[in-house]
């Protein structure tokens, strides 16, 4: 008797689960949301975001983890684009690579005394990235998440290392590594990963469609991106990822051709377009003079709302 009452509940969990499983289906199936990007006016959000990277050159592993935090209060909306004004509130990373190993954290205080920096080029990167805290740019962003213009980055280098104190040629050998982390092209770059990716329409569950995205700047580079919306849940959109990406360009009397893919899954609210989540993995290939590069990688960006 036992046996059969217990088979008979264990028949009966399994059922519910099912009926359960083909009830949120159902739901997920024929839910739909708008998506696009449309943070409110007035409101701040903070994003954070995570980059690990891991490489192998000439039998040398080169390894890069980068955490940059950035606040973001929505000071315009004429009904077609956002006007954003941004903060970096906190960049870490950490590097090793043929021996040479940089740790910064823009939270951790820096003496005043700049002679080792000027002697030493590893604590002169040091203090030129930890002086990005509190650094400040305007965006313009549209429906799409397509950034129109980004402002504020402009002679960023120079101010920096002017307020350093540097010579004119630790002062080249400085701004050279600021331009290529923060210009506009690489800022636009960073943050359309994760907000150029909205149709601007009603979305349901199997909805897909496609991004293109073009950069220029140190690193030019083709992005041409796939989005299927895999679940609702909510007011929380589900999507799936697939990026692939091309680029060629001339350095140091070099050709560079980079291709690679990008995969992940992203949630995003649906009533203001807020990413809440993103992980991405990505694998590269760099082939230059011969060699080939393999490069691995993998990225997390988290959004939030500020109270």
């Amino acid at each position: 008797m036992r046996r059969i009452i217990f088979s008979s509940v264990a028949v009966l969990g399994l059922l519910t689960v099912f009926i359960l499983d083909g009830c949120q289906s159902a739901k997920n199936s024929t839910a739909s949301k708008m998506l696009k990007f449309d943070l409110e006016k007035g409101k701040g959000y903070d994003y954070e975001m995570i980059i690990n990277m891991d490489q192998e050159l000439m039998g040398q592993p080169l390894q890069m983890d980068m955490t940059t935090y950035y606040s973001m209060d929505i000071t315009g909306d004429d009904g077609t684009i956002k006007t954003i004004s941004s903060r970096l509130e906190r960049f870490k990373m950490k590097t090793a690579m043929m021996g040479i190993n940089l740790d910064v954290d823009t939270d951790e205080p820096m003496s005043r005394d700049t002679s080792d920096a000027k002697k030493n080029p590893i604590e002169l990167m040091k203090r030129v990235f930890a002086s990005l805290k509190g650094l400040q740019f305007n965006m313009k962003v549209d429906r799409e998440g397509k950034i129109t213009e980004v402002t504020g980055l402009e002679n960023l280098a120079d101010k920096m290392t002017t307020e350093l104190g540097l010579s004119e040629e630790e002062k080249a050998e400085a701004s050279g590594s600021v331009d290529k982390a923060f210009n506009k092209d690489e800022i636009a770059r960073n943050f359309e990963r994760f907000w150029y990716i909205f149709p601007n329409k009603e979305v349901k569950v199997g909805d897909s469609w496609k991004k293109s995205s073009s950069f220029g700047g140190q690193m030019p580079a083709t992005y041409e991106s796939t989005y299927k919306v895999t679940d609702i849940e909510g007011d929380m959109v589900t999507l799936e990822e697939k990026s692939v990406i091309s680029a060629k360009q001339d350095a140091g009397g070099k050709s560079v051709e980079t291709s690679g893919e990008i995969s992940g899954t992203v949630t995003v609210d649906s009533r203001s377009g807020l990413l809440v989540n993103a992980d991405q993995d990505m694998n590269m290939k760099v082939k230059s003079g011969g060699m080939e590069v393999n490069i691995k990688g993998k990225s997390k960006i988290k959004g939030k709302a500020r109270q």
